[in-house]
């Protein structure tokens, strides 16, 4: 008895459901793609008032929910992948928040000049493929002919491959990210990082005069002691040597009282004479 092949009444390829198959692989891989690059657009920086960091960062990821693969892939080429600086030292610049305490951190990954041009690149034309397989593949390829499913088959499957390649990378990134994360992490709960946020001495011992702890001592003792809008020093230390014993010149790598008032560059200065023997320093907070 001679076997007898029945087509589905619809004339639909056999092999059109491996190609249905492996979009939906495709695009579930795009997917966590996208879902990937939204964390990290989320927590790759964050900046402001200490206390209202909580409520930026929701913010943010809100923000990063409503993004398209485009805009995310934008923001990854503009913030995180970066271009080494063009000195060995970078020059930062810092803004005068007053008394107000401003964090920020940003994660990079930096890449020579030609790896970046190139990663924008691939980056492009897998926000097109994107698009392609979303939006047009019915379009290019007719998937009720054999021949049209073949061809569909061996794009998808090109497709997937490039994909993959990509969410891959990203995954590397991310967990780079995630150990950088885990280092300050560290770092925020060491005496370093209290020095730093505190009173504005860094790591490598240089200081942010106009945050610092002992410029605040400072301006507090003028509060308590100014005599017609200036404070005699003599008195301003022993006002905090009473009241906060850690603030010591030596801590700011100063020698002395007078050192951490010419070094801060935040106070004027002028001397009086008090007797043949000696002369009375007083400061007053410059105004800005």
């Amino acid at each position: 008895m001679d076997e007898v092949t029945t087509m589905p009444s619809d004339d639909v390829p056999a092999i059109q459901h491996i190609v249905q198959r492996k979009l939906g692989r495709c695009l579930l891989r795009l997917q966590q793609y996208e879902r990937q690059l939204k964390v990290i657009a989320a927590h790759g920086e964050l900046s402001g008032p200490a206390d209202r960091l909580h409520t930026i960062r929701e913010q943010k990821i809100a923000c990063a929910q409503k993004k398209t693969m485009g805009m995310l892939v934008g923001m990854l080429t503009e913030s995180f992948l970066t271009l080494p600086p063009p000195n060995e030292e970078e020059s930062q610049t810092e803004a005068d928040t007053g008394d107000q305490i401003w964090f920020s951190y940003r994660y990079q990954l930096e890449m020579p000049a030609e790896h970046y041009e190139a990663m924008k690149v691939a980056l492009k034309e897998l926000v097109e493929l994107r698009n392609e397989l979303v939006h047009h593949f019915l379009e290019r390829f007719d998937l009720w002919s054999e021949s049209g499913c073949q061809a569909a088959d061996g794009f998808l499957e090109e497709s997937y491959e490039t994909i993959n390649r990509h969410y891959l990378n990203l995954q590397c990134w991310d967990k780079a990210m995630d150990e950088a994360r885990a280092e300050l992490a560290s770092f925020m709960q060491s005496q370093a990082f209290e020095d730093a946020l505190i009173d504005g001495i860094r790591v490598d011992g240089s200081v942010y005069w106009p945050g610092s702890g002992i410029c605040r001592c400072l301006r507090e003792a003028e509060t308590k002691l100014a005599e017609g809008g200036w404070t005699r020093l003599e008195a301003a230390i022993r006002w905090i040597g009473g009241t906060y014993t850690e603030q010591t010149p030596k801590r700011y790598g100063c020698s002395s009282w007078r050192h951490v008032l010419h070094e801060s560059r935040q106070f004027e200065i002028r001397k009086s004479q008090v007797d043949n023997e000696r002369t009375a320093v007083w400061y007053r907070s410059k105004v800005s």
